[in-house]
């Protein structure tokens, strides 16, 4: 049995966030949509395989959530990708150390695009 695929999606929007997961279910992946981590431990309880990030969580940055995963050292091998209207989302990606983007408003193809392409692109055993 193909064990599936895990995907974190941080998005404060209701709407955004069940609207990504919808798509990315339909897919294969098994997904799990929040407003914001209560804290970093609780990202590792669902042991996603890849983690979605909205720009913008409760008017916080969300590239600072995607800082400390990346510098958390059990976290950052977990691919992240920033969800972004803003207009220079491809330096906030890149100061942040996201391993991808996506702007809004987004293209269903491009989401599912994305995530298999940073899972693909993990080592197998970080995907177990």
């Amino acid at each position: 049995m193909k064990v599936k695929k895990k995907v974190l999606v941080v998005e404060n929007d209701y709407d955004i966030r069940n609207i990504v997961a919808f798509i990315l279910e339909e897919e294969g992946f098994e997904c799990m949509g929040i407003p914001e981590p209560q804290s970093l431990d609780s990202l590792m309880a669902f042991k996603p395989h890849v983690i979605l990030i909205d720009e913008l969580i409760n008017n916080q940055p969300g590239h600072r959530l995607c800082l400390k995963i990346k510098q958390f050292e059990s976290l950052k091998h977990i691919p992240v990708i920033i969800l972004s209207t803003a207009n220079n989302i491809e330096l906030i990606a890149e100061e942040c150390k996201a391993d991808e983007y996506i702007r809004k408003p987004f293209d269903v193809h491009e989401i599912v695009g994305k995530v298999i392409s940073v899972i693909d692109k993990q080592p197998l055993d970080l995907l177990n």
